[in-house]
């Protein structure tokens, strides 16, 4: 591990180029759960809110709300819309990525703020559209990942494989960014 960027400049910058990458991922998710709850605004408020914080935003108590309503919004929906919530979620959870916990389970946890929005799209679109379109978001979000993505993974721990299907995702992707290009 490298020494934590601790809430700087630097780590806020990285953040933001990190946010709006995940916001142009968990945009296919955004859009399945429109397409089967469509009066429900709160995943689609969460990317923008994330793209808000991207393009200089503050980092604010409003972030924290529409991520947690995003959440909320996948209680009782089938799986694509489940998972289509948490990418929503944790894409506006971009922003409250902590570089300091760089250790355990914490770190584990900080690591998925950046990994999500990703794992978690590629989730929604397997379900929702088959294995192939599933793994299609997994490498079309490795190849335009930004600089910022594998930087600040470098002061997180990696992700274990786990023993289902979405710990193997998360571990898969983890891989594949810290990777060299």
């Amino acid at each position: 591990m490298v020494d934590a960027l601790g809430n700087s400049t630097q780590e806020q910058e990285l953040l933001r180029a990190i946010a709006l990458w995940a916001a142009d991922c968990a945009e296919q998710a955004v859009r399945i759960f429109e397409g089967r709850v469509p009066d429900d605004p709160r995943p689609r408020a969460a990317v923008e809110a994330a793209r808000a914080f991207g393009r200089g935003a503050r980092r604010d108590q409003q972030l924290r709300i529409v991520a947690l309503a995003a959440m909320r919004a996948g209680r009782g929906t089938d799986d694509p819309c489940r998972h289509a919530a948490r990418a929503a979620t944790l894409t506006a959870a971009v922003a409250y990525t902590h570089t300091d916990l760089q250790t355990g389970l914490p770190g584990v946890r900080q690591a998925r703020h950046v990994l999500g929005p990703v794992v978690h799209t590629a989730l929604a679109c397997r379900s929702a559209d088959g294995p192939d379109v599933g793994d299609d978001v997994m490498s079309r979000a490795v190849q335009t990942a930004p600089e910022a993505v594998s930087r600040v993974l470098a002061y997180l721990p990696r992700q274990p494989a786990g023993h289902n299907p979405v710990d193997r995702r998360f571990a898969e992707l983890d891989a594949a960014l810290r990777a060299p290009r």
